[in-house]
């Protein structure tokens, strides 16, 4: 019984503050996912990115289908020593009298950050994109080990 009553408050509360969530507690059927002008029933686009690491460089690749690279900027913070990929995917216009039965492509701006190593070459950095996958090449450099005396005093 408290299940229900919690479930009740959570209809019954503006917790979302969205008006499709509530009339989704009111009828969950009234809601038609067939509305493409209403960008919150689109999902954040997120590329998926893998980074990884070999003896001479660190890799990103990050999955940026239909994309050019004019739609894509890599930053590179020496400060904080991040790799930053961003850009935006583009809602495509609806043509007249289309009616969409099902939309699951994301759209809207991402930004994808990757802190890198000491050790990587930030002036060396290469990117490429070929059928909708980025790769960035971070290559790697020898950090010089010095060694000194410190007086005693």
């Amino acid at each position: 019984m408290q299940s229900n009553k919690n479930n009740r408050q959570l209809a019954n509360s503006n917790l979302f503050n969205d008006d499709w969530i509530d009339h989704f507690f009111v009828n969950p059927w009234a809601l038609s996912l067939t509305n493409r002008d209403d960008d919150r029933l689109l999902k954040e686009f997120k590329p998926r990115t893998d980074v990884s690491e070999t003896s001479n460089e660190v890799k990103v690749v990050c999955n940026v289908p239909g994309m050019k690279k004019e739609d894509i900027k890599i930053d590179v913070d020496e400060q904080h020593r991040t790799l930053t990929i961003s850009g935006e995917v583009k809602k495509e216009k609806k043509e007249e009298n289309e009616t969409y039965h099902c939309v699951e492509r994301s759209v809207g701006s991402f930004s994808r950050s990757v802190y890198l190593p000491k050790n990587v070459d930030l002036d060396g950095i290469k990117a490429n994109l070929e059928h909708g996958v980025l790769r960035v090449n971070i290559p790697k450099k020898t950090l010089e080990r010095k060694t000194r005396s410190v007086n005693i005093d």
